[in-house]
């Protein structure tokens, strides 16, 4: 019995509670209330804008590391123009390393170098379309052209 009446007095709170809820909803959509339809005159007054305070900088003191007094005054270097001359430009043929091929003590080995597109088997100190092979290993070889030296890695 106990129970009951605690659930009728609990019921009866929720109940009043939504009720307070759903008054409040519907009071702010009365159309009773009228607004005023006069329309009233609204007057701007434009902000007043100071004016900006400036300043200078005088740069006329002592350098602190220096010890002399700073001047405005920028000093042009003398730079004269000395021409380049270029030496004749050494264009050098395209030369990929395609790899080696050796015994099985490396005591013979043959190089397989493209030049311009054409492969050569080389041997080390040989020469093909002026270009001297003088030494190389399983990752790179050194070659002379005109008299320049150049490595080229395995492509």
């Amino acid at each position: 019995m106990k129970n009951k009446k605690n659930i009728y007095i609990l019921l009866t709170i929720v109940l009043g509670i939504w009720g307070m809820v759903i008054y409040r909803l519907f009071s702010f959509s009365n159309p009773d209330t009228n607004i005023p339809a006069t329309a009233s005159n609204f007057t701007f007054k434009p902000i007043e804008v100071k004016a900006r305070d400036t300043f200078s900088i005088d740069v006329n003191y002592r350098d602190p590391f220096l010890g002399k007094m700073y001047s405005n005054d920028v000093q042009k270097k003398n730079t004269s123009h000395v021409p380049i001359v270029k030496k004749d430009t050494l264009i050098w043929p395209n030369i990929i390393y395609k790899g080696l091929v050796s015994d099985s003590k490396e005591k013979k080995k043959v190089f397989l170098v493209s030049i311009n597109g054409q492969t050569y088997f080389m041997n080390e100190k040989t020469t093909e379309q002026e270009v001297t092979l003088k030494k190389g290993d399983r990752n790179t070889i050194e070659v002379l052209y005109k008299g320049k030296k150049n490595k080229i890695g395995l492509q």
